[in-house]
């Protein structure tokens, strides 16, 4: 597994600027509505990092995914699953089996 660092406050504060200004939506805006600081993007330009909640309510309102935002993925599409509370616990079920098999 590699151990490269993905996480760019800059360019996760860029890509926030652009998926905005593509959408027509005004930062001030979106941030008053998200009850959030003014501030957001100069702490990520200055290497701060941002709360997971707070992105994802930032990708939420720009209808994007976090991953797109952070540039791990070219495609902005939330990849959304509609499942039942069974089957989400059946996933969750399989998940912990298969993590209590590793040695």
């Amino acid at each position: 597994m590699t151990t490269e660092n993905l996480y760019d406050s800059i360019a996760l504060a860029e890509n926030i600027k652009i998926q905005a200004k593509a959408r027509n939506i005004q930062l001030k805006d979106m941030y008053a509505e998200l009850g959030m600081s003014k501030g957001v993007l100069s702490n990520l330009r200055t290497g701060r990092m941002i709360a997971a909640d707070s992105l994802a309510r930032i990708a939420d309102y720009l209808d994007c995914s976090m991953d797109f935002l952070m540039g791990r993925t070219v495609d902005p599409a939330v990849q959304r699953m509609e499942l039942t509370d069974e089957e989400r616990q059946k996933v969750t079920d399989f998940i912990q089996f298969i993590l209590s098999q590793r040695k």
